[in-house]
């Protein structure tokens, strides 16, 4: 019986993990950045941001 429930308990322990749904790409962090960089450019902003490296 503890067998079982530990196997169970991995096994909610690792679909909890893998179901997580990645954020879109405009809610992350260099996402954000070049949004700020285009719009910027876009609405003719004086102070241009640096444009963001990607990896």
């Amino acid at each position: 019986m503890k067998k079982m429930l530990a196997w169970l308990g991995l096994a909610l322990i690792v679909f909890a993990s893998c179901s997580t749904v990645p954020r879109p790409y405009y809610e992350t962090k260099l996402g954000k950045q070049k949004q700020r960089y285009y719009n910027a450019i876009q609405y003719g902003k004086k102070d241009v941001p640096n444009y963001p490296k990607s990896r």
